[in-house]
């Protein structure tokens, strides 16, 4: 059985219309399906849950953007059952989409699920009980994740297609009174204590934040995560260096370092906001596990 689990409200709306699309599509092909339509945070993934446990559904499909999807995975590790996870982008950011090569069109990713291909099983990172499809970030980005999801240009620039927008804005505010501090980085057992740290991003994928390629080697289904630090570095040096993220050349960059690893433990002298997949979600110290192979994804 076919499941869905739609945020309306994603990309300021466009959740809503890409399902009227994809619903009809569906009636018009007799394909049978259940549905379930998120009305409040956090239900995407009780409604996984449910699908899953009593629907017996076997593929389940998130309409929404990247925090749908990390509600709808967690609800699919939380239930324990062997389903197919497919992903139709109607979000802000569609890092999911763009990180895995998923079409961007709604008819065309949902033939593509009905195609019934095998799919590809990636790795899921594992922070505190929950799970994370694309990326886990302390400090500086999850302070800049708290602050977008929190703005009220964020569906403004929604309403244009310019999600991105919305994040760097935001990073332009955090940036102006964020203070960097020491913190402690521990990767399969070897620890190393960084100084005036601004971010720590441990990825599944190249891309976060809308498309800026935070971890350009970063693979979903390699068994490893990588991580990428930015650390003693001036606000200025920060702002200067902050362009080449989306074209990935500020992995040459002095202040920047990257890790690769299974087990990541990150400490730090005061408490760091942490996001999963934009969505804040703890804060430090925080323990990263690669579950590897863990999640069959339609493509």
């Amino acid at each position: 059985m076919l499941g869905f689990i739609i945020n309306p409200v994603s990309g300021n709306g466009r959740g809503a219309a890409v399902w009227a699309k994809l619903k009809q599509h569906l009636e018009r092909q007799g394909t049978p399906y259940r549905a379930f339509v998120t009305k409040n945070a956090g239900e995407a993934q009780k409604m996984a849950v449910e699908l899953l446990q009593k629907e017996e559904v076997t593929r389940l499909v998130a309409v929404g953007g990247d925090g749908t999807v990390n509600e709808v995975m967690n609800g699919i590790y939380e239930s324990g059952k062997d389903c197919m996870f497919g992903y139709i982008a109607a979000g802000s950011g569609n890092d999911f989409a763009r990180g895995h090569s998923l079409p961007t069109d709604p008819l065309q990713a949902l033939d593509r699920i009905l195609s019934e291909k095998q799919g590809e099983v990636i790795d899921l990172l594992k922070v505190n009980g929950r799970v994370a499809v694309n990326s886990v970030g302390a400090g500086f980005d999850g302070q800049v994740a708290k602050t977008t999801n929190e703005a009220g240009y964020k569906k403004w620039f929604n309403r244009l297609n310019l999600g991105m927008v919305s994040y760097v804005v935001s990073v332009l505010r955090v940036l102006y009174s964020y203070k960097p501090c020491d913190a402690f980085i521990t990767v399969d057992g070897k620890s190393e204590r960084l100084p005036r740290v601004w971010l720590i991003a441990v990825s599944n994928i190249p891309n976060y934040g809308g498309g800026m390629m935070i971890c350009p080697q970063a693979v979903a289904n390699d068994g490893v995560a990588e991580v990428c630090v930015v650390s003693d570095v001036s606000r200025w040096g920060l702002l200067r260096a902050f362009p080449l993220i989306f074209s990935g050349a500020h992995v040459h960059h002095p202040a920047v370092r990257f890790y690769r690893g299974k087990h990541i433990l990150i400490q730090a002298e005061r408490p760091l906001v942490v996001h999963l997949d934009g969505e804040v979600a703890a804060v430090t110290p925080i323990t990263v596990e690669v579950l590897e192979q863990q999640q069959t994804v339609l493509k």
